[in-house]
């Protein structure tokens, strides 16, 4: 797709993205074939790849983006599981649809044009990149040291600002050894957690 191509050259994709005016002339810039690519299992992107699709993507595992690994769906995004970027180097999440998954840790961009629904955990981290979306639902949304561009968030807890300002929401809301006794919390450990499927949040 012409459009992916013109995409990829870019480092980052927050003047195409950053707004909503700008992410609804993304979206009418795409033709999103009929084809949906399935997935069994996991699907992983690894580093400095850069994989696209012109339809939609049904990930029946968890979809796990190394950094400098780059993709690209100009339909929707199902992930039956968890979408993990533990890193801390550029990668990227382009959904042209509507994302579905249980829960997101990601330090790269993404960039979601449709409906963003996750069925616990949005977690972002660090502000080297940011998300663009119109909407995201969660039961909790943490943007740790991030600003992310996201015209309504829709969740029961939605954290966002230095380590230091949501620790203490965060100590309540996660399973038992998440947060320390000193309140720090490990993304490689988050992300192991998520890799094997495991709850992030108590009840």
């Amino acid at each position: 797709m012409e459009l992916f191509e013109e995409l990829l050259r870019e480092s980052s994709l927050h003047g195409h993205a950053g707004s909503a005016s700008q992410r609804a002339a993304l979206k009418a810039k795409l033709t999103p074939s009929n084809t949906v690519k399935q997935v069994a299992g996991d699907l992983k992107v690894s580093e400095g790849e850069d994989l696209h699709f012109d339809g939609g993507l049904v990930v029946e595992g968890n979809l796990v983006i190394e950094d400098q690994g780059r993709l690209l769906v100009a339909g929707d995004l199902v992930v039956e599981g968890n979408i993990i970027h533990e890193g801390f180097d550029y990668s990227l999440l382009f959904v042209g649809g509507s994302l579905e998954a249980d829960n997101l840790l990601f330090h790269g961009e993404v960039v979601v044009l449709g409906g963003f629904t996750l069925e616990g955990v949005a977690w972002t981290y660090y502000n080297d990149y940011s998300t663009y979306a119109d909407t995201l639902s969660a039961r909790l949304v943490v943007a740790d040291d991030r600003a992310d561009a996201i015209g309504t968030v829709r969740a029961d807890h939605h954290l966002a600002g230095h380590s230091s300002e949501i620790r203490p929401g965060l100590s309540k809301l996660l399973t038992k050894g998440l947060v320390d006794e000193e309140g720090g919390w490990s993304y490689p450990a988050l992300a192991k957690k998520l890799l094997k499927k495991e709850a992030l949040l108590n009840g």
